[in-house]
């Protein structure tokens, strides 16, 4: 029974000393309303734990930022290395096209077509030796067409139809799967004038 009093006389207290609390604590946030108050105080390691966890974010953070941008410029500089190698074989190639070049005209000149016709055994005709046949049915060489009529050409548009596509209609199509502009009109002619 004794312990019974006791527990009851603690539990009153501990009321009592909340209650007592409890105005002091509001009359605190009357004074500073957004200010919270900790009930007890961080052990020691627990902060230096915190602070140690932080720091080590921040290494790593950095250490990322620092290695992509490590990666970065090296693969620029390898891209720049490429570049110069490629353009020096560039010039290199320029050079021998250049020279065969000039290989070839020097072998084709007429001078030099003359006497190497005369050594594979050819030899200059008079226009009155020469006699032509009419072959019946023959009608010669068809001529090559290579460019299209005039008049027929198709007007094709300067801009393709995906790059006549807003960003907004392009999210709508790649989120909502509706057909996107450029899939379900037709080109249109050149921006800025008219057909002919």
């Amino acid at each position: 029974m004794d312990e019974t009093n006791r527990w009851n006389e603690t539990m009153m207290q501990s009321k009592k000393n909340r209650s007592s609390g409890s105005t002091s604590a509001r009359s605190m946030s009357a004074s500073a309303p957004n200010r919270m108050v900790q009930a007890y105080r961080q052990a020691p390691w627990r902060l230096q734990t915190q602070r140690g966890v932080l720091l080590l974010i921040v290494a790593i953070l950095g250490a990322s930022v620092l290695w992509v941008m490590v990666s970065v410029t090296v693969q620029a500089a390898a891209a720049g290395l490429k570049i110069q190698e490629l353009e020096k074989e560039q010039e290199k190639l320029q050079r021998e096209i250049a020279g065969l070049r000039t290989q070839i005209a020097m072998q084709t000149t007429a001078e030099q077509m003359k006497k190497r016709a005369e050594e594979l055994g050819f030899m200059t005709v008079d226009p009155a030796d020469i006699t032509y046949m009419v072959v019946p049915g023959y009608k010669g060489r068809e001529p090559e067409i290579q460019a299209p009529p005039p008049g027929s050409t198709i007007q094709q548009s300067l801009v393709k139809p995906a790059y006549t596509q807003s960003l907004w209609e392009w999210l709508l199509a790649g989120v909502m799967g509706l057909p996107s502009r450029s899939t379900s009109e037709p080109a249109r002619g050149p921006v800025g004038g008219s057909p002919p």
